[in-house]
């Protein structure tokens, strides 16, 4: 019969697998203690938990969150990254650790809207735009054509103008 703690921590585990947008799966080995917490801290700030896990927990949440294939991933010592609002920013975490601490962190996997990426693909889903940037090239692009047409349309107006005002000059002076 499972433990009620263990039984607690897959159904923590399948909550967070099934809510969020994008996780990543890195095993670690080594880190000294200050640094894991450090890196916690760090990383909460941006919108991201970071969960040590026991593969066969782990393995037993991701087939109740619908992804089985999470599995393949974990083996050894793991940490999953994740993520709820931005899909891209686990993904960039587990680059930064990766790059800052290249001795003590492995990506192996993760999982991006539902789709199961391989360790060699988390550098490309790493380098998406975050949804912030997004937002922000699409009201640059629909505000573009609109300031276009503002300045056609003002462009018009003022020759308008000139052409009523040369109109109105050529009446007064063939008034006087």
């Amino acid at each position: 019969m499972p433990k009620p703690e263990k039984i607690a921590t897959v159904e923590e585990l399948q909550e967070k697998f099934s809510r969020s947008q994008a996780l990543v799966v890195m095993g670690f080995q080594g880190i000294p203690a200050a640094e894991m917490t450090a890196l916690r801290r760090e990383v909460r700030k941006r919108g991201v938990e970071i969960k040590v896990v026991k593969n066969t927990l782990a393995r037993l949440a991701a087939e109740r969150a619908g992804i089985a294939e999470l599995g393949e991933f974990l083996r050894g010592p793991n940490l999953v990254i994740i993520g709820r609002d931005d899909p891209t920013v686990p993904f960039k975490v587990a680059l930064e650790f990766v790059q800052k601490y290249p001795n003590f962190f492995r990506v192996r996997g993760g999982v991006f809207s539902g789709e199961v990426v391989p360790a060699e693909q988390v550098q490309w889903y790493a380098t998406l735009p975050s949804r912030e940037e997004l937002l922000g090239r699409l009201a640059g692009a629909m505000v573009g054509p609109v300031r276009g047409l503002v300045f056609a349309l003002s462009g018009i107006l003022r020759k308008l103008v000139v052409a009523l005002s040369e109109v109105q000059k050529t009446k007064e002076r063939g008034e006087q």
